[in-house]
């Protein structure tokens, strides 16, 4: 276990470049494999706190989107200046970004908010449209795309009432039935096999091996699912309220491998990184 500290309540963290990024209620910062951490806002908000929830770094590292409120930040010269891209007026809170490898050349980002539904990205994040036909939930808390996106333009979106998917991109939206109803779905994933994993809010972690037609109850918890990562098919995390569980067997036994504290995690190949409550960030492998 490595350990680098980085003050503040973190909300996503992605690895990139050999640098994590941290997205912060003070803002968004840059954790070199050696040094200290950085602010990226720094020269962009000398004096003020930027809250930022969602992330999204392009595979050449210069293309760098992070969710704020009324707007996606966007820098094009790996963090050394910004520009806000408001996404319409009054501004929503954007609250999860999911893109398309090497999106900075055309592929996709989408962009989900609350209370105001999807927006789509074509053109790296410097413009978005509006992709909520057939939305009825704008409540988004996860996106998840499909791993053959460029051949499926399969999306998947949590919200509060539940799971919608969309076949051509973010486009148009239909809704995905829920073995309790409506219930609000926080975190979402998508195996290399096509099974998709539901974190609830309520009801635990699900699974659907049938673009959920049907589901199974993999861990049944009485805390809120806030993320899950597949390391494959097989090895399972989940972030339940402030602890992690993993599973090594497709999510027939599970063990509890961090107690309490931890805000977010993210998957870097088979390492995991964790963002913890005092402050700290761990990478671990299990």
């Amino acid at each position: 276990m490595t350990s680098i500290e980085v003050m503040q309540r973190a909300h996503s963290l992605i690895s990139a470049g050999g640098a994590i990024y941290a997205a912060r209620q003070s803002g968004l910062y840059r954790i070199p494999a050696q040094g200290e951490a950085q602010s990226l806002y720094r020269s962009w908000l000398p004096d003020q706190d930027m809250p930022t929830l969602a992330l999204a770094i392009d595979a050449g590292g210069d293309l760098i989107l992070a969710g704020i409120h009324g707007s996606v930040a966007r820098s094009t010269d790996g963090g050394a200046s910004w520009q806000a891209v408001q996404l319409r007026a009054p501004g929503p809170l954007v609250t999860c970004l999911a893109a398309t490898p090497n999106f900075a050349a055309g592929g996709c980002v989408l962009a989900g908010t609350f209370a105001d539904g999807v927006y789509r990205s074509t053109d790296g994040g410097a413009t978005w449209l509006a992709v909520s036909h057939g939305l009825f939930d704008h409540n988004i808390y996860a996106l998840a795309l499909s791993p053959r996106f460029a051949e499926d333009s399969v999306v998947y979106a949590g919200t509060g009432s539940g799971i919608y998917t969309s076949e051509n991109g973010g486009r148009w939206w239909r809704d995905v039935s829920m073995p309790a109803g409506d219930e609000t779905v926080l975190s979402l994933a998508l195996a290399e096999s096509g099974a998709l994993y539901a974190g609830c809010e309520a009801h635990g972690l699900l699974r659907s091996h049938d673009a959920g037609k049907t589901w199974e109850t993999v861990l049944k918890t009485e805390g809120a699912v806030n993320a899950v990562e597949l390391i494959d098919d097989s090895r399972i995390i989940a972030l339940v309220d402030d602890r992690v569980l993993y599973a090594s067997d497709r999510g027939a036994s599970w063990k509890e491998v961090i107690a309490s504290g931890v805000d977010c995690l993210s998957l870097d190949g088979e390492s995991i990184l964790l963002a913890m409550s005092d402050g700290s960030i761990h990478r671990e492998n299990w």
